[in-house]
């Protein structure tokens, strides 16, 4: 039986929206990169689970063995994954009914998190960007922050480039399992470092939900 935890977000979704009107224009789409290493440790059920934390639409770079292991676990979800196709430069989204998007260009920053330095740079343009399912749900958070508040968003993004900097290897597969509810989050004494952004995702997750 999966483990993992739907966190409540403190605010709905629209908190914000009723003070002011957006600043800035969100135009970028955000697609989760999943590799099969993740599918084959986790298996498709617990990882349907997991995209739904994401959204309940969303969008997913993967092998097409993933995405058919994907298919038959996301009603149980309560997900309608859409699936990208890349085209060099420019991808394309399959969504769940059959209907295929026009061409936009594509972004792929989920192989380094380094490249998340220019995130917001790109958030008003048109296009695709690609996230690692570890940095997904902070980056999806900044992504909401970003139409109101681009200097906050912006202090965000360097909170996430310090936090990941820090990240080992066995810090980032702690933090998987702790996602799939297959290690205690009680690491504040004994994986500081990987605390540090578990702390960040958390406080962005609970305290700027997106509109899904």
């Amino acid at each position: 039986m999966s483990q993992i935890t739907r966190l409540t977000p403190d605010c709905p979704p629209d908190a914000h929206k009723v003070m002011r009107e957006p600043e800035n224009r969100l135009e970028a789409l955000l697609a989760v990169r999943v590799e099969d290493a993740e599918l084959q440790r986790y298996g498709a059920a617990d990882l349907c689970e997991v995209l739904a934390l994401m959204s309940s639409t969303p969008n997913i770079i993967c092998s097409d063995a993933c995405q058919e292991a994907i298919k038959p676990h996301a009603a149980a979800a309560e997900i309608k994954p859409n699936f990208i196709k890349i085209y060099g430069n420019e991808a394309c989204i399959l969504y769940a009914d059959g209907a295929q998007s026009s061409m936009l260009p594509f972004l792929d920053f989920a192989d380094n998190f380094n490249k998340y330095s220019d995130f917001l740079a790109h958030l008003s343009d048109k296009c695709l960007i690609s996230v690692d399912t570890l940095s997904m749900l902070v980056l999806r958070s900044i992504s909401t922050v970003f139409p109101w508040d681009k200097l906050l968003a912006g202090d965000f993004v360097r909170q996430y480039l310090r936090a990941s900097e820090k990240l080992s290897t066995d810090d980032r597969l702690l933090l998987t399992d702790i996602r799939y509810g297959r290690a205690s989050s009680e690491i504040k004494q004994t994986k500081p470092a990987a605390y540090q952004f578990l702390r960040l995702e958390r406080k962005l997750f609970l305290q700027y939900p997106s509109d899904d």
